[in-house]
């Protein structure tokens, strides 16, 4: 959404919402009472919202939120790789420790 409510008010239609977000299952109550948070915590500026249509705009800190979150989720990538390797050579360090261990003590 927040590509197409770029710098004016957009008027979009809830039943587009409604289709890409699953967890709503055309559930226009649950939407608004969403929507109505977003804008009483100043995310979004809304204008209206009723059964057919919304119309809002999408404030600056909801935008560097997302942005905040593209870049946890590189990092946490880059994390999940670093320990993912990290295991990986503890395991095969033990392993070789294990069979020094094995071979001294004969």
């Amino acid at each position: 959404m927040s590509k197409q409510c770029n710098e004016n008010y957009k008027v979009l239609e809830c039943g587009t919402i409604l289709k890409s977000i699953k967890s709503y299952k055309n559930h226009f109550e649950l939407l608004k009472k969403d929507m109505n948070y977003l804008n009483q915590y100043k995310y979004i500026d809304l204008k209206y919202i009723d059964q057919d249509n919304v119309c809002l705009i999408i404030k600056d800190n909801s935008r560097i939120i997302q942005e905040n979150l593209k870049i946890e989720s590189s990092t946490n990538k880059k994390m999940f790789y670093f320990l993912l390797l990290f295991s990986i050579l503890s395991g095969v360090f033990a392993f070789i420790g294990a069979g020094l261990a094995i071979l001294i003590l004969r």
